[in-house]
């Protein structure tokens, strides 16, 4: 495939639609060695990966659960769906990444600059994951604030949430996009 091939047959492919198969160690290398590859300013490299798989992962959400229950109780606003939804996710994928930005010590570049090298990153595995025919998707949730400490993230860390891989269990339709001519202002 091309690379115009790869980023238009790119899919956020629902984790229910990931087939319940393991995904060899090699795999997962690959995309977090291509994820190595996103461009940065000054160099600083803030992506950092912690991949859960096996019974880490089911550990993963098990804590995550009793955590966001506790924090409900306390008044924090997340639906029992909600939170079923995730830990459930997280159980079913065979691999969770957590994506972490760790901004530069020095504060050379402001936060944003930071966040958009992460992203980059994780756009790297998303389009490396297309090419090796894996299923993958990015989950934010709202809640991802309050696991810093469920991650065991260092003060200056933060969650960006979790990337998603797993083999396609079947092919997630595109969903299409808008005429690009829309959305371009030229100016000569």
């Amino acid at each position: 495939m091309s690379v115009i091939e790869i980023i238009k047959n790119r899919r956020a492919t629902p984790p229910r639609l990931f087939a319940k198969k393991d995904l060899p160690n090699g795999s997962v290398e690959e995309l977090l060695r291509s994820a190595n590859w996103a461009p940065n300013h000054k160099k600083t490299e803030p992506w950092r990966f912690k991949v859960y798989r096996g019974e880490a992962k089911n550990k993963l959400a098990a804590d995550a659960r009793v955590l966001l229950l506790e924090k409900q109780k306390e008044g924090y606003p997340v639906a029992s769906e909600k939170i079923e939804k995730f830990a459930s996710t997280i159980e079913r994928v065979p691999v969770a990444i957590a994506v972490i930005l760790q901004p530069d010590s020095a504060g050379r570049l402001p936060e944003w600059e930071e966040i958009a090298a992460v992203s980059m990153a994780v756009q790297n595995m998303w389009l490396t994951a297309t090419e090796m025919d894996l299923a993958a998707f990015w989950a934010t949730p709202g809640f991802i604030e309050l696991f810093d400490g469920l991650l065991e993230l260092e003060n200056n860390q933060k969650s960006l949430g979790f990337f998603y891989v797993g083999q396609v269990m079947m092919d997630f339709p595109s969903p299409g996009r808008r005429d690009w001519k829309e959305k371009i202002e030229w100016k000569e």
